[in-house]
């Protein structure tokens, strides 16, 4: 195995061209899995060599992915299929982080690649990973991944659909990790205003509801993207309005001790601005008697 690991690193290091280094890592990537299957293992020690390699590869491979043509040739080489494999069969979270980091570059706002993901069937492994992480870092950038992948991509829309991941996504908010919350907010926020049609769709898998309780924990900073996505999905959608009168959610209640809070303090009336406009936009929108009599009707 040393005598591999010393070839996979002259390889690396002696690649000249952006086009020869992604194949180098490729070629890494292709023989570090089929050194993990024969030696029939998921998991890496730190100590491990071949590890090590994977990272380097990966970090290798999201330096020069950031131009559109290169992540366009990382996908036609074949490196991306490896990638996907790693979220797939190994639950380093290290390992995982990054290779969701490369998932993201090559598919930001490149549609080619974006379909091209789709056909190597990335979605479902992101979800799986989403769900079945303890690691907070690695919900995130499963998130950041599924983003960047499923944006202004009707195809990729689809698959998340078809392997529920409205669902999975929404009940991510349950844990409560700030980064993750606002990733997710932003996500569904971003879906909603770009395809309208899709607040039917996190309304019923429970969204506002999330959003809400989410809303009754202790007032942090990141309730702003929470205040911006329930904003933006209650903007025009009787139904979602509905959702949020619900008593049991108790949240105007939620929206105007977030007001006040806000409203107490001078600092935070500099500092909070955004956070207290949503919170009268929607306090207006939802549970204003003149506002709901003009929207039953």
């Amino acid at each position: 195995r040393r005598t591999w690991l010393r070839a996979a690193l002259e390889f690396l290091s002696s690649a000249e061209s952006e086009i020869d280094r992604l194949k180098a890592c490729t070629d890494l990537l292709k023989k570090s899995e089929a050194k993990r299957k024969e030696r029939n293992i998921d998991v890496y020690n730190d100590s491990d060599e071949d590890k090590k390699l994977v990272l380097n590869a990966l970090e290798e491979i999201i330096e020069i992915i950031d131009q559109i043509d290169n992540a366009r040739d990382f996908c036609t080489i074949g490196g991306f299929k490896y990638v996907v494999n790693l979220i797939k069969d190994v639950k380093n979270d290290d390992i995982i982080i990054l290779a969701c980091n490369v998932i993201a570059t090559v598919t930001q706002n490149n549609p080619s690649c974006q379909e091209f993901a789709v056909r190597c069937d990335v979605i479902q492994p992101l979800l799986t990973a989403l769900q079945s992480s303890d690691a907070a870092g690695v919900k995130v950038k499963c998130v950041y991944a599924l983003s960047s992948l499923i944006r202004d991509n009707t195809k990729a829309l689809e698959s998340f659909a078809e392997n529920d991941g409205y669902s999975i996504i929404v009940r991510s908010l349950q844990v409560k990790a700030p980064r993750l919350r606002i990733k997710i907010a932003f996500l569904c926020k971003a879906l909603c205003t770009h395809q309208p049609e899709i607040k039917d769709i996190l309304l019923r898998v429970g969204f506002v509801d999330h959003l809400a309780v989410v809303l009754q924990e202790p007032h942090d900073s990141y309730h702003e993207y929470v205040l911006s996505a329930l904003l933006v999905i209650t903007d025009g959608h009787f139904p979602s309005i509905e959702a949020c009168r619900q008593p049991h959610l108790e949240l105007e209640k939620s929206l105007r001790s977030i007001k006040d809070l806000i409203l107490s303090s001078s600092d935070l009336r500099e500092a909070q601005q955004e956070e207290l406009h949503y919170c009268e936009k929607i306090i207006s929108c939802c549970f204003e008697d003149d506002i709901l009599t003009a929207g039953e009707r």
